[in-house]
């Protein structure tokens, strides 16, 4: 075996029992057509990628082998995909700064809580030195969501999918056959003070519900959503949601759903608003559908 395979510290860690903390569960996922392994952290909501070495020696955390013993085995039944001491290290190192790594070894308490604080003070730090993308995280939203999953859940069928398309196919109908109505003097209606107005009102509300539509997907798979909260970009709140729990889907279909599920929210909503906007004469809630139109059409420069 080559000798850059060895380390002169690996007498350090050579000795140590480590395993996983209970909180932390692996996924298989293809992506760009690559075999990974996605470690998620259950309690922090935060997700490490690992390439099928690294998953073999994570499979062999068990507490019971010591580093020696897992070093000898990944030897044995690994050739050219073999890590190096110095790679098991370094991988070692990044599940203990991930906190989701515990050893026979007394752990240094007073070392762990240090690293936390200093952790959430950077996370703390970095939206301030941000202010044009500030995150305020407002509440956990993931029993809600378990409740009301059911009242969603014909949605995610085979009739809900055809009930979906009959209604954007209905709502395109009616926006070229009113074509002319929707971009007649466009500039001055989009730009006049009422319209402002109601945009504004409007953009977070229907940004609210592109949110949900990402939860809602999650939640319905299995997932979990424990934040949500208002993004301000460029001084307008926008509300979002904490979506990472889809990196744990395994198939790439579902988190391409979960991604796209806000987008397809817009498209409905666009499509009953037009509806409204084609049966409703003037006044107050004709504006406010169109401004739900305008708000989708900005929505397709940037969907996701």
């Amino acid at each position: 075996m080559a000798g850059s395979f060895y380390s002169a510290s690996w007498y350090r860690v050579a000795p140590l029992k480590p395993k996983l903390r209970t909180q932390a569960r692996i996924f298989r996922s293809h992506y760009r057509g690559k075999l990974w392994y996605v470690l998620q952290d259950r309690t922090s909501g935060r997700f490490q990628r690992f390439t099928p070495g690294a998953y073999f020696v994570l499979s062999l955390l068990d507490g019971e082998h010591s580093m020696e013993d897992i070093w000898q085995i990944v030897c044995a039944q690994m050739t050219d995909d073999s890590l190096s001491q110095d790679e098991i290290i370094r991988l070692l190192g990044q599940l203990h700064s991930a906190d989701i790594l515990q050893s026979d070894s007394i752990p240094d308490i007073e070392e762990m809580v240090t690293r936390g604080e200093s952790s959430r003070f950077k996370k703390r730090v970095t939206s301030v030195l941000n202010p044009l993308a500030l995150r305020v995280p407002l509440i956990d939203p993931d029993g809600f969501l378990k409740i009301t999953e059911p009242l969603v859940r014909p949605f995610f069928s085979i009739v809900g999918l055809i009930l979906y398309l009959c209604l954007i196919g209905y709502g395109l109908t009616l926006a070229v056959l009113n074509w002319d109505g929707l971009t007649d003097n466009l500039i001055d209606r989009v730009l006049s003070t009422e319209s402002i107005i109601l945009l504004l009102i409007c953009y977070p509300l229907v940004k609210a519900i592109h949110e949900l539509g990402h939860a809602y997907v999650i939640t319905r798979w299995g997932g979990e959503v424990h934040e949500i909260g208002v993004m301000f970009l460029v001084f307008m709140p926008v509300p979002y949601v904490d979506a990472s729990d889809s990196l744990s889907f395994p198939n790439k279909w579902l988190r391409a759903f979960v991604a796209s599920a806000g987008i397809l929210v817009e498209v409905a909503l666009a499509a009953i608003a037009m509806i409204v906007w084609v049966n409703v004469e003037g006044g107050l809630v004709s504006a406010f559908a169109f401004n739900v139109m305008l708000i989708f059409a900005i929505s397709m420069k940037k969907p996701f």
